[in-house]
């Protein structure tokens, strides 16, 4: 939506940062592979969300609209980008395994 000047790549960060701050507290506990499953599922998603949204919005394909925005707006770039942030986030936050740490 240029007339805004707002852009799929935000829409994506925003839908990613979201999602991920609404599963982290119910998996802060968990193993730590097992909840990088989850931020890792739940960083992709929330960046499809905001795209699948504005298809609906404005009565496009979500096919051709997610399509349009990896080919047009930079998708393709922002989309790995912001799974390997929140993957090396977590990683960075969370700690290792108990008893294995010196």
């Amino acid at each position: 939506m240029p007339e805004f000047k707002v852009y799929d790549g935000y829409w994506m960060m925003l839908g990613a940062a979201l999602t991920v701050g609404l599963v982290a507290p119910f998996i802060w506990r968990w193993p730590r592979e097992r909840s990088l499953l989850v931020v890792v599922t739940a960083s992709i998603v929330g960046s499809i969300v905001p795209l699948v949204v504005s298809a609906l919005t404005h009565d496009l394909p979500i096919m051709a609209r997610l399509r349009g925005s990896w080919m047009l707006a930079g998708a393709d770039l922002v989309g790995p980008a912001v799974i390997v942030g929140f993957t090396c986030l977590w990683l960075a936050v969370r700690d290792e395994a108990r008893g294995r740490r010196s």
